[in-house]
């Protein structure tokens, strides 16, 4: 039986404490009987099913649809034309009536022969912006992947965040119940003991807010996948030392790989390749045209004597030409082209070296958080050995009644802190190895 208030809330938070614990042990997707997501099938998911993916998608169908219309270019356009007629007098009284009726029936077609060599070029740069855009598309595949990583890290440190609150609110309970027994014995004030269940009760409303935590970071994940309303959990992988601290790749050999892999580089260099093709193509604005015609058609006409069949037949004439135009002066057009064409191939230029700059600085910050990160890891953990033992310690002599309460919680806010920042540098240590490794080619791998 519950004899008061106080009873109940102890009981209540034992509760709580021992729900919370059994959730991240077996993992909240367990008990649903839902299958836990690893990293890959996250990153998978999310690019069969991104939006941004899907219109940079339509965006490579469109350019190989330009790239058929330029190579149609090259051949003759042909048409066919009929028209019908008729007149009369329908408004003068004192003229015939009667109405005479016309026809007309052609093909016609064209053929451009040269242009300066317009339609070639016009084909190559229709073939490059097709692979321009391809190239989009896997640098958004690239984006894409480095967002999922870095949500999943988040989560994982949340799960464990989580696990680290609770163990903080099982300690306290303990404490709080030789508090109490030291109670009974009469070593230790009623004031002391309220202060040790109060810590409890704070370290339980941490395991809520880190929960809560939990939530919001995994519902992230979830907008990223465009599964948000769907139930989600994530796996967790075992993060053995020697991941962490492995041996950095060199900086320069980063870098050369990532000039020879990503697409934002290659896309540069073919914008300066379609820019050439832009100004060649202003310069032959400059050259003769040569293109060929050739038609075919007839007509016919009532009120003659001649029969409808007789008349197309009779009438039935035949055309061709070969046309020749050569610019004398087109009021500054070919030459304003030219200059524009000069312009935009200097700033493709420019775009393109202002990519492999961007390129360098990103692959140094990667490489230095790192390299930072690794020794943030070292350090962290030997902060945190050092905590640990001291905190062990202080438990032992708090429970033989060497230690106030005051130094105790001093030397408890000190392991926690400790932990925590342990816990953050091993993560992040861990995702931005990885990332340094993904400017090489290599897939992320948690």
């Amino acid at each position: 039986m519950l004899h008061n208030i106080k009873d109940l809330a102890r009981v209540l938070a034992i509760l709580i404490l021992i729900v919370s614990s059994v959730c991240l042990s077996f993992g909240q997707s367990d008990i649903s009987g839902q299958r836990l997501w690893t990293l890959k099938e996250c990153t998978d998911y999310a690019v069969e099913h991104n939006h941004d993916l899907e219109a940079s998608n339509l965006n490579v169908e469109n350019a190989k649809i330009d790239v058929l219309s330029a190579k149609a270019a090259m051949m003759p356009t042909v048409s066919a034309s009929v028209g019908q007629g008729v007149s009369g007098n329908w408004f003068n009284n004192s003229a015939s009536h009667k109405n005479s009726y016309s026809g007309n029936y052609g093909v016609s077609a064209g053929w451009t022969i040269y242009n300066g060599g317009n339609i070639r070029r016009n084909i190559e740069q229709k073939e490059n912006s097709l692979q321009i855009q391809n190239l989009n598309y896997e640098k958004g595949v690239l984006d894409l992947k480095l967002k999922i990583a870095q949500l999943y890290i988040q989560v994982l440190y949340d799960k464990e965040n989580i696990k680290m609150k609770e163990e903080a609110a099982s300690a306290s309970k303990a404490l709080w119940d030789r508090g109490v027994e030291f109670l009974k014995a009469g070593s230790m004030s009623k004031a002391d003991v309220a202060k040790l269940e109060s810590q409890n009760a704070s370290d339980l409303y941490q395991i809520t807010n880190a929960w809560s935590q939990y939530d919001n970071d995994l519902l992230a994940l979830k907008t990223a996948m465009r599964m948000q309303r769907m139930s989600v959990d994530i796996s967790t992988p075992e993060i053995a030392e020697e991941r962490i601290l492995e041996v950095l790749p060199s900086k320069d050999e980063v870098f050369r790989r990532a000039m020879e892999l990503r697409p934002e580089i290659e896309i540069g260099d073919i914008n300066i390749k379609n820019s050439e093709l832009a100004l060649a193509s202003a310069r032959g604005g400059y050259a003769p045209r040569l293109s060929l015609s050739a038609s075919s058609g007839t007509n016919n006409m009532s009120g003659t004597s001649n029969s409808f069949g007789k008349q197309l037949k009779t009438n039935w004439s035949n055309t061709l030409g070969l046309n020749l135009s050569i610019p004398i002066y087109s009021q500054r057009q070919n030459r304003s082209a030219v200059e524009k064409a000069k312009n935009d191939l200097e700033y493709s230029r420019l775009e393109a070296e202002e990519a492999e700059d961007n390129l360098y600085t990103t692959v140094e910050n990667v490489y230095q958080n790192a390299r930072n990160s690794q020794q943030q890891y070292i350090s962290a953990k030997k902060a945190y050995e050092s905590a640990k033992l001291s905190y062990s310690l202080a438990v032992e002599q708090f429970n033989l009644g060497m230690k106030n309460i005051a130094e105790m919680e001093q030397e408890k806010s000190t392991f926690l802190s400790a932990e925590q920042s342990l816990t953050q540098a091993k993560y992040m240590a861990l995702y931005n190895l990885q990332v340094l490794k993904f400017y090489t080619g290599l897939e992320i791998n948690i």
